[in-house]
C-alpha cells in the first residue's frame, strides 16, 4: 500500500509543479500553444506521471535548444 501512496504523492507533486509553472509563466512564449488544465487532465497526469514528465522534459529540451 505504501508504494501506491508514494506513486500518487509523486503524481500530485509533479502535477502541482507543472500547474504552478503554467500559471506563473503563462505569458512566456513556451506556453503559447498550451491549452488550459482541466480536472480530467490533472487526474490523468497524476495516474500517468512518468509518461507525462518524460514528455514534458522532452518537449522542454527540444524547445530550449531550438
Amino acid at each position: 500500500m505504501d508504494i501506491v501512496l508514494n506513486y500518487i504523492f509523486i503524481g500530485f507533486t509533479c502535477t502541482f509543479l507543472l500547474d504552478f509553472a503554467s500559471d506563473k509563466y503563462a505569458d512566456h512564449d513556451a506556453f503559447e500553444n498550451v491549452p488550459d488544465w482541466n480536472w480530467g487532465a490533472r487526474i490523468m497526469f497524476i495516474l500517468f506521471w512518468p509518461l507525462g514528465t518524460a514528455l514534458f522534459i522532452y518537449t522542454f529540451v527540444k524547445e530550449y535548444f531550438k
